[in-house]
């Protein structure tokens, strides 16, 4: 069953009727009223806005608004909850079997695995892409990992960061969430994987469905972050893990190049991207010494990585 944190969707403008007109912001055009807008960041970010010119409604809200129910995340099991939960803020009421209608045109896939050592998975997956042109990764001021698609235009980008939840779960912003809803120890020991599809032909090829309808995506049985990071990490295949042997003057100078480039495989692609042509070469076999070296280096191999993979389905 899949799973989201944030969905962004756009229904017909007959799916809400306005009880307190005075809780949202109103957008004038031409001396009249074209828009009404409600926002919210706290306890949970809620976004609604009603669209007079375009008789639509958008609604942008994210998994706190189940509250004490948050660890459900956002499903076709939670989908109602949400929409009740909103509701009863009192300024508006929602038609829900008319949204579930709607278009879904952002979608925060995501995925909580208990167990995982975050540091660990962190370096193994910046050790381990498969291609440093057509992905890139970085560390966030936060700690979390980020790795994205490296193209240009929007409806192509796509973007998965992992990072400790309950550790986040513990920042001050969000200490009043927790204590209210009692969530405390919740998201202990947990890593999340959260995956950004930004326009709906994300949403569709990444969830493998025919149209945006938000019945549709919450029925969908892809794994789009298994499949992500299957295109992200680079085949883990190399000797059986233990003490690093050097058996020949080539290993030798392979550890040189990896202790020269701080055992950052990107550095290593790039360096080697100077010293072969660009045409004609074979980088990822160019670059699979170095691969299986690092991962005698850190210690980790496929069993490792596949049982990370496993929960992720």
């Amino acid at each position: 069953m899949l799973t989201f944190d944030k969905l962004k969707i756009v229904a017909n403008i007959e799916a809400i009727e306005i009880t307190n007109i005075d809780e949202f912001e109103k957008i004038e055009r031409a001396g009249s009223v074209s828009a009404l807008k409600y926002y919210q960041e706290t306890p949970c970010l809620l976004m609604i806005k009603v669209d007079y010119e375009e008789k639509e409604v958008v609604i942008e809200f994210c998994g706190k608004i189940l509250g004490k129910d948050y660890p459900k995340l956002i499903s076709v099991e939670t989908i109602r909850t949400c929409f009740d939960n909103i509701n009863a803020l009192g300024f508006c009421k929602l038609d829900v079997e008319a949204l579930m209608e709607a278009d879904v045109v952002k979608a925060d896939v995501t995925k909580d695995v208990c167990g995982v050592n975050v540091p660990q998975l962190t370096s193994y997956v910046r050790s381990h892409i498969s291609n440093y042109h057509q992905f890139v990764s970085r560390i966030a001021r936060n700690g979390n990992l980020i790795v994205e698609k490296n193209v240009t235009t929007r409806k192509m980008k796509k973007r998965m960061t992992i990072y400790d939840k309950g550790r986040e779960m513990q920042k001050v912003e969000n200490k009043r969430f927790v204590e209210v809803n009692g969530l405390q120890h919740a998201f202990d020991d947990t890593c999340r994987f959260e995956l950004n599809l930004n326009s709906k032909e994300q949403v569709r090829s990444s969830l493998k469905i025919d149209n945006n309808k938000l019945k549709n995506v919450l029925a969908s049985t892809a794994r789009p972050i298994h499949d992500f990071m299957i295109k992200v990490i680079g085949p883990a295949n190399g000797p059986e893990n233990g003490p690093v042997m050097l058996s020949s003057k080539k290993e030798y100078i392979t550890r040189l190049v990896l202790q020269d480039c701080q055992y950052d495989l990107e550095k290593v692609e790039a360096k080697m991207r100077e010293l072969y042509p660009q045409r004609g070469t074979n980088f990822k076999k160019v670059m699979e010494p170095y691969r299986l070296m690092m991962e005698r280096e850190t210690d980790n191999g496929s069993d490792y990585i596949q049982t990370i993979l496993e929960k992720l389905v």
